[in-house]
């Protein structure tokens, strides 16, 4: 079994350097004012410097109780090269790094079913994760796709991995992209990082609001689809991070967004094998 999950906020945010006080849980409220036999009132006011890796770990370890793995076997690609380099999560490397969570260089990373209850993904707000996986062979490959790293290539680089390095066949590629922001987030200008304007030309489009509305899907889907995946092999979450009251949201809660500080946060979405030769893929949103 394949299982695609992702943890919208119902969890609380998924990295350490996004826990302030406007985000915690209320079960994360009551763990501090245990630990500190702090009230309530006084813990708006308190500092949670020292208690966010705490805080993020019981995050983790509660995602993976409702999704079915171990909180500590997550792992992100730091994605500092930008030019479609792997990594392989292989059991070697869980073993010599058993609380997950490590800082790998590389910009997508690929996990297999000898390493099942291990998942892959990334923290994010209003910017895809796009998840790859060959049911047959039991490889999953995801890559967090910002706008720039789109306009790279990196839904094509993250096809090419399976194709190339490990000889998938086309047929037997699945894709998931999970949610991200509608095509209602706005640029006041052209965005700088957009370079491939046959990428671009219908994807960020001028409104009669004198903004530039970018759209992240369709051009994932056309980058996705020119690798010779079909697609009705391609699915897409179709929440908008923005809007969605179970997201959180760079540009929902920025000051020049729509300034919601609980929209402050980052979503998880990823991907990991069960111990089962069972090749169904599952997803699982949220509680």
């Amino acid at each position: 079994m394949i299982s695609i999950v992702e943890s919208r906020n119902d969890f609380g945010t998924m990295n350490t350097g996004t826990i302030r006080y406007s985000n915690l849980t209320e079960s994360d409220k009551k763990m501090l004012c245990d630990k500190h036999n702090l009230s309530i009132i006084d813990l708006e006011n308190y500092d949670l410097t020292h208690d966010k890796k705490d805080i993020f770990n019981k995050h983790r370890d509660d995602f993976g109780k409702a999704m079915g793995f171990d909180g500590k076997k997550m792992f992100m690609a730091d994605q500092k090269h930008g030019v479609g380099t792997f990594f392989e999560i292989d059991k070697d490397y869980v073993e010599a790094n058993p609380n997950g969570w490590t800082d790998i260089d590389e910009d997508i990373l690929v996990v297999t079913k000898d390493t099942p209850g291990v998942v892959i993904g990334h923290p994010i707000a209003d910017c895809p994760v796009v998840m790859m996986t060959d049911r047959k062979q039991g490889i999953s490959v995801v890559g967090h796709c910002s706008g720039k790293l789109i306009d790279k290539g990196l839904p094509i680089m993250i096809a090419a991995i399976l194709r190339s390095a490990y000889g998938s066949k086309c047929d037997d590629i699945m894709a998931y992209v999970s949610s991200c922001a509608g095509e209602n987030w706005t640029y006041d200008k052209f965005p700088d990082w957009a370079k491939d304007m046959n990428l671009w030309e219908h994807c960020i489009v001028y409104g009669d609001d004198d903004k530039f509305h970018i759209n992240l899907r369709p051009a994932i889907l056309l980058q996705i689809i020119s690798m010779g995946i079909g697609q009705e092999n391609v699915t897409f979450n179709m929440d908008d991070t923005i809007t969605n009251p179970h997201y959180y949201s760079n540009n929902a809660s920025s000051e020049k967004g729509l300034n919601q500080e609980e929209k402050y946060g980052r979503n998880f979405a990823g991907i990991f094998f069960y111990e089962t030769d069972d090749d169904n893929i599952e997803i699982k949103r949220g509680k």
